[in-house]
């Protein structure tokens, strides 16, 4: 079984506040670098989450008949792979271990088999928006709801532009491959300690989100690109969504895809486009004047606008379409049911075009979008992504009211049926009403780790390109701007110490949706409601300072509010938890 699981995917994930990989074996020597200490003061401070988040992974191995001895070799021999493609890193992660003292094989194990262990958790929902589609009548609008790990923290980076030297190389996740001459401005969103990106925005309003997605295609593994390092390229090297499609059509058959496919939404002031990537190969269509979604399976049929060469011929030499087919049915053809497979033993694939989880959430996604064609804003998908369903038809036709409330806080869910036990249990499990995961997910296992609301216009400056950003999920959270032209970012968000602050609402809001939730929205609707009103104010003055030639002051005035918001955000978290503190003494009072 361990061994079945763990072929899968040697993955430099994290369920927790450690999203690092610990990666040089022993502690007998401490390393003087400045990453080494940055790590040490990491450890010290996030000692007891990072303890926390390892017994909950340690928990899951007996649940999935892990054999821990033959979990920490797989660890092991990992270790000189990493050690070769990220050095720098790995001393800041010898710096975690050593100040939070911690046992380095605990930490290795957790670092490199933890999602196989736990298994799979978390799928994404992005919505797209496009020109006439948009209020505004122009412009791209990608909002995408980023579901791991119930613990994963996000942070968020600014990255300035930069000029590279001859023969320089990019350090990905698992490879090393040529740097480009100059890479971009852009400001994003990922998972804390992580080098690559999910979602962002740079200095040319291109903007980027990726969903994960079952691939039939031979798949690179640890030789080649993860899905974060992709986005942060595209980021760097892309001034046009256009050349975001350039960027994958020029890496991805040269150095592959990971573990699984990806799908990439990428868009700019003037295109939105959608780029499917399976294995070596890939598709891209572009939608204009319309709305799109995804969730976690392919959607392009044979509409595709372009195609890597080899798509058709690849499928043929498969037996998947006869000789002499010239245009597939893309999704049909090339999608699966298994997100990480063991091997390439493309026999064993199942074609399955539709998953029951995600289509059901592409579906609402869909549903959302298309009722608000031509009324879409970025307030606007505020809400849509905050949603879980109003009713819910179940696969035996039933139709159930949720109205908005998350399945594991609705009465669905029958916590209180299996509290009490009558009579002596006949079996070790007992039947729980089935999982519905919405587009702002709520689960033990896999949640909303962080949400972006990512906007590009043709009628600004490219400075103004804006990332809107939620930790957690957005229903208990509130949504704070980032945009591409400031020039340094509170340090609270650069690491996972405002993840962490409302991860701890997320702690106590869980199950008891009903109870809290407008405790919370007390705290932080009317912070985004003046957000709303003051971005046009803030906006019109940037243009006005940039038009006088006061770059410089437009830049800071535009930094200065960015601050500004960051630090309000932050100061709501502890409103909303004083609120939520009134509703618990409020539910228990008693009177007579």
């Amino acid at each position: 079984m361990f061994k079945r699981v763990l072929s899968k995917k040697l993955y430099l994930s994290v369920i927790g506040v450690l999203l690092v990989s610990l990666l040089i074996a022993g502690s007998s020597f401490a390393l003087n670098t400045e990453s080494y200490k940055e790590g040490f003061s990491f450890g010290e401070a996030y000692q007891d989450e990072i303890l926390n988040n390892i017994n909950i992974v340690m928990a899951k191995a007996p649940e999935n008949n892990i054999d821990m001895e033959q979990a920490v070799r797989y660890a092991i021999e990992s270790e000189d792979l990493y050690n070769m493609i990220l050095p720098e890193k790995v001393e800041w992660m010898k710096g975690v271990s050593d100040g939070s003292g911690i046992p380095y094989q605990d930490i290795l194990v957790f670092n490199t088999v933890d999602r196989m262990i736990t298994g799979f958790m978390g799928e994404c929902t992005t919505f797209m928006a496009h020109g006439k589609a948009l209020a505004s009548g122009s412009g791209t609008i990608i909002a995408k709801n980023r579901d791991l790990g119930s613990q994963t923290l996000s942070e968020i980076g600014l990255h300035q532009a930069a000029k590279h030297p001859k023969g320089a190389v990019y350090k990905a996740a698992y490879i090393d491959i040529p740097e480009t001459e100059k890479t971009y401005k852009f400001v994003g969103s990922r998972t804390a300690g992580r080098w690559g990106y999910g979602m962002g925005v740079n200095e040319y309003q291109v903007t980027v989100a990726d969903n994960d997605a079952p691939s039939r295609d031979i798949l690179g593994f640890v030789k080649s690109l993860h899905d974060n390092d992709l986005v942060r390229l595209i980021l760097e090297r892309a001034s046009t969504a256009r050349e975001g499609v350039d960027v994958i059509a020029a890496l991805v058959p040269k150095f592959g895809q990971a573990w699984n496919g990806i799908i990439y939404e990428i868009g700019d002031p003037n295109e939105l486009w959608v780029v499917a990537i399976t294995g070596p190969r890939w598709v891209a269509k572009k939608y204009t004047d319309t709305v799109t979604a995804r969730s976690n399976q392919y959607q392009i049929r044979d509409d595709y606008d372009l195609a890597a060469p080899d798509l058709v011929s690849f499928a043929i030499e498969q037996g998947w379409v006869p000789k002499g087919t010239e245009r597939i049915d893309f999704t049909k053809v090339y999608s699966t049911d298994e997100l990480y497979p063991a091997d390439n033993d493309l026999s064993k694939r199942k074609n399955v075009e539709s998953l029951y989880n995600t289509e059901i959430r592409y579906k609402r996604a869909m549903e959302l979008l298309e009722k608000n064609i031509g009324k879409i804003t970025p307030e606007l998908l505020t809400a849509l992504c905050r949603d879980h369903y109003d009713t819910y038809k179940l696969p035996s036709g039933k139709v159930i009211e949720l109205n908005q409330v998350p399945i594991y806080s609705s009465q669905f869910a029958g916590w209180g049926k299996h509290e009490w036990q009558v009579y002596e249990p006949k079996q070790d499990e007992v039947p729980i009403h089935m999982y519905i995961r919405s587009i702002c997910s709520h689960g033990h296992g896999g949640s909303t780790a962080s949400s972006a609301i990512l906007l590009s216009r043709p009628n600004v400056s490219n400075e103004l390109g804006l990332m809107l950003h939620a930790f957690m999920p957005p229903c208990n959270s509130t949504y704070i701007p980032f945009y591409v032209g400031i020039t340094e970012i509170d340090h609270r968000y650069t690491g996972p110490e405002a993840a962490v602050a409302f991860q701890l609402i997320k702690a106590r809001s869980f199950s008891q949706y009903k109870l809290y939730h407008n405790a919370v929205r007390k705290a932080f609707d009317p912070y985004e409601t003046r957000l709303f009103e003051e971005i046009p104010t803030v906006e019109s003055q940037f243009e006005e300072l940039k038009k006088a030639d006061k770059e410089k002051e437009a830049n800071a005035m535009l930094t200065q509010f960015v601050k500004d918001k960051c630090v309000q955000a932050l100061s709501l978290v502890q409103a909303a938890q004083d609120n939520m503190t009134q509703a618990s003494r409020d539910a228990s009072k008693w009177s007579r």
